[in-house]
């Protein structure tokens, strides 16, 4: 039996086993469910428009060099535990490696220096952080961009609650 303990805390190697774990056990099942896989498939569109608004700010070439620096930006390695079991079983879900991609205790290590961060979807908190680099943006393109996020939250706590369901 699962219990939040196992699914939200302990040390980031321990959530990706457990979600690799999970998909081992509840993948297919998962995967065969028509709810879940509309779900899924919706909650890639809504990551995917969060992209290209991410895209209009240039927020990817901005998080990429400030977070691949030494003690730069927001992607620090205190970070990845910002994300749970069930977050990277979504990933695993979706068709995404969930794997370090860096050894240093310093930046998180789903941070790659070519592409950024190897979520999606991401932490909640990583959605949430906009720096000051980010806020000095356009302000219509920042409110699109909290909508965009928002949509991406609902989305994701509700497909997690319907997986939580299916798999305890």
């Amino acid at each position: 039996m699962l219990n939040r303990q196992q699914l939200y805390f302990g040390t980031v190697a321990t959530k990706i086993a457990l979600a690799r774990s999970l998909y081992e056990q509840h993948g297919k099942a998962l995967l065969a469910d028509p709810a879940i896989c509309a779900q899924l498939a919706t909650l890639s569109g809504l990551s995917q428009a969060l992209a290209d608004k991410m895209a209009a700010l240039k927020m990817g070439e901005c998080c990429t060099q400030c977070g691949c620096r030494a003690n730069g930006g927001c992607c620090s390695a205190y970070m990845a535990n910002e994300t749970d079991a069930v977050l990277l079983l979504i990933n695993l879900l979706q068709g995404h490696e969930v794997a370090r991609q860096r050894e240093d205790e310093v930046e998180c290590l789903f941070l790659n220096g070519q592409t950024g961060c190897t979520l999606s979807p991401k932490p909640m908190f990583c959605l949430n952080y906009n720096c000051r680099h980010i806020l000095a943006q356009d302000p219509t393109l920042l409110a699109s961009l909290a909508t965009a996020t928002g949509d991406i939250l609902r989305g994701q706590t509700a497909l997690e609650e319907d997986i939580l369901h299916r798999i305890r």
